[in-house]
């Protein structure tokens, strides 16, 4: 049995609820587990959930994404059927989220692109995950730019090794970067109101992080 857990994201200014993402659990209620392997799921299977879990969030949020992993990201069998999303759900703005974890072999840059261009065709915005760590480096984010919506830097990443002030440097060249490239910047790994103290001297469209909100069980209509 599949369902979702959203963590809400907050819009920085004015401070407000923006939208979900969303991330896949198996198992039952009461016993959620984290999946071993996401890409044993189809593209049908979580657009099926999509449709009997994100209703009741909008309109309210209606801003919601999911996340894939390159692999799966450049698959058409995995893509292709989210050209009915937007007949499916008109009421929602979906977006995929591009993880940073390295693909399982090398991965043809013609590939990601086609894969980018074919999300936003069917009016998904896309988002680069975790900009600046795994693979989701400078290189990808140029070569996707074009399609690409969004920029998410993760603190998480970093701790517990770092503070926030620690990587200041790195969180300030994405800032740029965003800023250039005319994208939205999230900040996830919100922890303290230290963090958000910090994060007041830059431009930051959104903000996610545990003292913002953890992640909860979203039931599925049936």
């Amino acid at each position: 049995m599949l369902c979702f857990w959203g963590q809400p994201r907050f819009s920085r200014k004015p401070f407000s609820a923006f939208g979900y993402e969303l991330f896949l659990r198996e198992g039952e209620p009461g016993k959620w587990r984290v999946p071993n392997d996401f890409s044993q799921f189809s593209a049908q299977q979580i657009i099926d959930l999509l449709v009997k879990t994100v209703p009741q969030l909008a309109p309210k949020i209606p801003n919601i994404s999911i996340n894939a992993d390159v692999d799966q990201f450049i698959d058409p069998a995995f893509y292709q059927p989210f050209s009915q999303v937007k007949q499916l759900l008109p009421m929602i703005n979906l977006a995929i989220e591009l993880t940073e974890h390295p693909a399982a072999h090398w991965i043809a840059t013609t590939k990601l692109v086609t894969a980018a261009a074919s999300f936003n065709q069917f009016g998904m915005r896309v988002i680069l995950d975790d900009v600046g760590s795994g693979d989701n480096q400078l290189e990808r984010v140029q070569l996707l730019n074009p399609y690409v919506h969004e920029y998410k830097f993760a603190i998480q990443n970093f701790r517990p090794a770092s503070t926030l002030e620690d990587i200041l440097p790195q969180l300030a060249y994405w800032h740029s970067l965003a800023q250039k490239n005319h994208k939205a910047l999230t900040i996830e790994g919100i922890e303290s109101v230290t963090d958000i103290a910090l994060l007041s001297r830059y431009k930051i469209d959104m903000l996610q992080g545990y003292f913002l909100g953890r992640p909860e069980y979203l039931p599925a209509q049936h």
